[in-house]
């Protein structure tokens, strides 16, 4: 009778663990919409914080093992959604964020639409990453478009929109991709303005470059910090590379 109700622990700690990955892979491949997915998630990690306690009451050691390890790993997110504002736009310029034009013509009609939200999103955004802001460059924006398309490239995002194909050029240019997120496999869209601006020194006026960034979730209510994690990594590598 023991080994019978051992197993039946074993069991259901399994299945809180099962359960997310269910709601991952079928969200991913597209077997449902993705908030069945999310609520498969949520449904596993809640029968884990239930199991938990009782399965150490219990002295069911091996079957803690799955549900403590799902949330281990689920913590920081919860962490970040009860923490960062529910928003899914974030951009360097909130006065006059880069347009999302490609991503007008790709997202379907049930994705959120392109169009900025306004002050309170900017509000909310300042509020949680108040050092998130363009970069400038000693470089000419023909430059820093070459240097861009390669990041692009090496991260795996694909182009969706170039307004310029002249490396020599100095004239404002924009870059769009599609970036998919490693687990769920949303989509996000991104664009990244590139702007001259004149350097005067005491010998000559140079040519810099303000890069703005723009990162928006095509679906969900929050994006958990990705879309300004994203961000934040794309100008700092930038920058260095």
């Amino acid at each position: 009778m023991e080994t019978f109700f051992a197993y039946r622990w074993l069991l259901g700690s399994l299945a809180s663990v099962l359960l997310p990955l269910l709601g991952v892979a079928g969200t991913r491949w597209h077997w449902w919409p993705y908030t069945l997915g999310l609520l498969l998630v949520v449904a596993g990690l809640g029968l884990a914080v239930l199991l938990l306690p009782l399965l150490l009451w219990q002295r069911q050691w091996l079957s803690v093992l799955p549900p403590l390890l799902l949330i281990l790993s689920l913590s920081p997110s919860v962490i970040r959604g009860l923490t960062l504002p529910a928003i899914h736009d974030i951009s360097t310029d909130t006065t006059e964020p880069p347009p999302l034009t490609a991503a007008a013509r790709l997202r379907a009609a049930s994705d959120h639409p392109t169009d900025y939200a306004g002050t309170e999103l900017a509000r909310q955004q300042q509020a949680a990453w108040p050092t998130l802001a363009p970069l400038v460059l000693a470089e000419p924006p023909g430059q820093v478009r070459t240097r861009a398309l390669a990041l692009i490239a090496q991260r795996g995002w694909t182009l969706t929109a170039d307004t310029s194909t002249d490396t020599a050029t100095d004239s404002e240019q924009q870059l769009e991709a599609v970036v998919s997120s490693r687990l769920f496999g949303f989509r996000d869209d991104v664009a990244i303005r590139l702007t001259p601006v004149e350097n005067e020194s005491d010998s000559h006026t140079a040519i810099h470059t303000r890069v703005d960034m723009r990162s928006a979730s095509r679906v969900g209510k929050s994006d958990l910090g990705a879309n300004a994690e994203r961000i934040r990594a794309f100008l700092v590598d930038l920058e260095q590379q």
